[in-house]
């Protein structure tokens, strides 16, 4: 889940990285601590795949050497073989362990210094060529650290500094070259670390706005489909009781139907009526029969006994509750229960308490429970409990009865 910091900071994010000039590239630290652990895996494998394919191509430079030159350098071979191959290889394997992000680009702009100053050092004084040999060496390397692994614009712009500084220093003690190919030679490296830098930069920061596109789209997902969860929850809600409605009741009665199907368990419904309704609003006003509707509406789910009942609004001053697995016992007793609630405090407080006889509030509850098969319908249900509510209005109201079904238990 995105936290609200992140949603906050990627908008700004996105804003700060589209603008066309230098801006640096790191994020706050929640939001670069969350693209370190979203990229990490990705950039480590392919790393991996690009560092033991820069070895291979390095060490068949030996053969580069042996047609250029007629033959191999021992020399060569053992800083190539000995000194260069087993660092560049331990810090390509190190990639397997998954490093931190500072281990992972220091270990790769360290290596790439190690091989560039080595190169430098094999190619100091040997011949005329040597020279230009080592510039294509180090303008590989730049090319390489900075454009094809892609180090961090921090550890790159290091790296090319430090490389320069190496070449600088192979300029000067190289003595074959006079001034101006050396100034020469100076430049061309110096062109090819701001080329590259430029490179880097520009990959780096497209990388990182189209993670932070990427992000921001799922931020508006998620925030869609919490107003998606919200309008389902507001549209199957009674707007006066905060029970469900109508709508929310069909769709719960057919799933706990289907349950009870499967589980060969008992289903209970209790049709609640509030007696005397029409009398209530006629003596009290319709604002105080909206009172008593969301009274009783919170004593009924009061009354229920766990999170598996169900209870909503079946229309007008009339309730209904779906009691899964409840027996014909258990479902009196919820009934019960609401009758006794709703007759001790179901009526809210009136100004003159003369008049509490005439407008005091109570139900009238008819129960039914029956054991599902595929040959039942689903309306039998409501209807033995439909006329279980007529009977109790029948026997003087504010009771509570039960109607046996044309359903066997199973």
């Amino acid at each position: 889940m995105i936290s609200t910091s992140i949603y906050e900071l990627v908008p700004k994010q996105v804003e700060r990285l589209s603008q066309r000039k230098f801006q640096w590239l790191t994020f706050p630290k929640e939001l670069e601590d969350r693209y370190e652990r979203d990229v990490s895996a990705f950039r480590l494998g392919r790393l991996w795949v690009e560092g033991l394919v820069a070895i291979l191509l390095f060490n068949l430079l030996l053969f580069a050497n042996h047609f250029l030159m007629s033959s191999v350098s021992w020399k060569d071979v053992l800083f190539r073989s000995g000194l260069i191959t087993p660092v560049a290889l331990l810090v390509n394997f190190a990639m397997r362990l998954r490093p931190g992000k500072v281990y992972r680009e220091a270990s790769i702009a360290l290596a790439a210094c190690w091989i560039c100053y080595t190169h430098l050092y094999m190619e100091l004084g040997q011949y005329a060529l040597g020279s230009s040999y080592a510039q294509v060496g180090v303008i590989v390397v730049i090319l390489f650290t900075n454009v094809v692994m892609r180090v961090q614009f921090p550890y790159a712009l290091a790296v090319s500094i430090a490389m320069m500084a190496g070449d600088l220093v192979f300029l000067r003690l190289e003595h074959f070259d006079n001034r101006a190919e050396k100034v020469f030679a100076a430049t061309l490296t110096l062109c090819a670390i701001a080329m590259t830098l430029i490179a880097n930069y520009s990959l780096q920061r497209e990388e990182r706005l189209a993670y932070l596109l990427r992000l921001r789209g799922e931020i508006q997902s998620d925030e869609l489909t919490l107003i998606n969860r919200e309008l389902h929850r507001i549209s199957n809600l009674d707007g006066l009781t905060g029970l469900g409605n109508r709508h929310a009741f069909a769709a719960e009665y057919m799933k706990l139907w289907k349950q009870a199907l499967t589980s060969r368990a008992p289903l209970s419904a209790v049709l609640i009526d509030i007696d005397n309704f029409k009398m209530l609003n006629d003596v009290r006003g319709h604002l105080y029969g909206d009172q008593v509707l969301r009274r009783v509406a919170l004593l009924v789910q009061q009354a229920l006994r766990g999170k598996g009942d169900f209870a909503a609004r079946f229309g007008g001053e009339e309730f209904v509750a779906l009691l899964p697995g409840a027996s014909p016992e258990a479902a009196m007793m919820v009934a019960e229960r609401i009758r006794k609630l709703v007759e001790v405090a179901g009526s809210p407080a009136v100004d003159n308490v003369q008049e509490l006889p005439s407008t005091w509030a109570t139900v009238s509850c008819g129960v039914a429970t029956c054991w599902p098969t595929h040959t039942d319908l689903q309306d039998k249900l409501l209807d033995a409990a439909d006329k279980a509510l007529y009977e109790a209005k029948e026997q003087g109201r504010n009771r509570v009865c039960y109607s046996e079904m044309a359903m066997e238990r199973r």
